[in-house]
């Protein structure tokens, strides 16, 4: 039985598992396979902006995982007629791809979103110049990071290439799988 859950709430799975999935899929019971279960047992529930959200998380799925391939194709075939023109396009394009693409290509289209850079200035930011000038020291601290924030940033962006994660970066945070082995050998102690 399908788990209720609100129609933001399967966007933005459909949307973390599409981009960033792979970094979880290795754990159990998270393959690919089940990223697409559990996405796609909300799609007769949704609106067809969300449909769209999910057939490109679809996609994805389907580009990194072979044993999704089998899986997304019905989808594909059933929604290329859909009366919702954004979700017919979105299948049409998707299932044609391959056929249209080397899979070098493929796989380079459905590469997961570089990160976004802004370069705009907040209305915050704009009203800071406009009372302060340019080279006031609270406009010069909002349109800079800050040090956390800059750490945050560099630890996401390690994570996302593979590198490592520096000791001055974690805080002293271990990785999950270390904290549940401690919880093990705790839990044998206590025993």
């Amino acid at each position: 039985t399908p788990q209720r859950c609100h129609e933001t709430t399967v966007r933005v799975a459909a949307y973390i598992l599409g981009e960033f999935g792979f970094l979880i899929a290795e754990r159990p019971g998270m393959s690919g396979e089940e990223q697409f279960r559990v996405l796609h047992q909300h799609w007769f529930t949704v609106d067809t902006q969300t449909r769209a959200i999910l057939i490109s998380a679809y996609a994805k799925l389907a580009n990194l995982y072979e044993e999704c391939r089998p899986l997304v194709a019905p989808v594909f075939a059933r929604s290329k007629n859909s009366v919702d023109v954004e979700v017919q396009q979105r299948c049409a394009e998707y299932a044609s791809m391959r056929e249209a693409f080397s899979p070098e290509a493929v796989e380079d289209l459905l590469r997961e979103m570089p990160p976004f850079e802004d370069k705009r200035r907040s209305a915050l930011e704009m009203r800071l110049l406009e009372t302060e000038g340019e080279n006031s020291a609270t406009v010069a601290k909002a349109s800079v990071p800050s040090e956390v924030e800059q750490q945050r940033a560099l630890a996401a962006s390690q994570m996302l290439s593979g590198g490592p994660i520096g000791e001055e970066m974690t805080n002293g945070m271990q990785p999950i799988e270390e904290q549940e082995d401690e919880q093990d050998v705790s839990g044998e102690q206590g025993a």
